[in-house]
Parts: structure tokens; C-alpha cells; sequence
């Protein structure tokens, strides 16, 4: 959420909102709105806990598919991680 309101980078919105869709489940609900509330993003999102090996894999694919779109240098990897598995 900070990357996407960021007043710099991100878009015009603000947090307007966050619930859970059903409680006790993983769906969850972010509502963004403009300050001037002529625009509207909702996001729906699904949490799972994925096993360590593989989030350790999908953080460096993200971190791969960023820089190739932004043009910037891969970064540095994080200890205890390790891009290829």
C-alpha cells in the first residue's frame, strides 16, 4: 500500500479502507480512494503462507521482472536467499 500512495511515485489515492471479505478466512478487501472521491480502486487479495523455499524463488522472480521493467541493476541478493533455488 505505501508503494501505491507513495505522494512521489505512486498514484493520487489514499487508504480509505481494509476489512476482511469473510472473518477467519484469507480474503481481505483494500479500498483506495482520490482525495477528492472522483476515483476508486478496490483491491482483493487472497493470503497464503508459502513454504520458505519458495517464497525465497518468487521474492527474487519479483525483484527480477521489477528491474527488467524499470532498466535498473538486479539488486543485491538478501542473506539467506538465493535466486536460483
Amino acid at each position: 500500500m505505501q508503494a501505491l500512495t507513495d505522494p512521489e511515485h505512486g498514484l493520487p489515492l489514499e487508504l480509505s479502507g481494509h476489512r476482511d471479505l469473510e472473518p477467519g478466512r484469507s480474503l481481505g478487501l483494500v479500498l483506495l480512494k482520490s482525495r477528492d472521491r472522483t476515483a476508486t480502486l478496490q483491491l482483493r487479495y487472497d493470503r497464503c503462507d508459502y513454504p520458505v523455499r519458495d517464497r525465497a524463488e518468487m521474492f527474487a522472480a519479483i525483484r527480477h521482472r521489477i528491474s527488467k521493467i524499470t532498466g535498473e541493476a538486479p539488486l543485491p541478493s538478501m542473506p539467506g536467499c538465493r535466486a536460483d533455488g
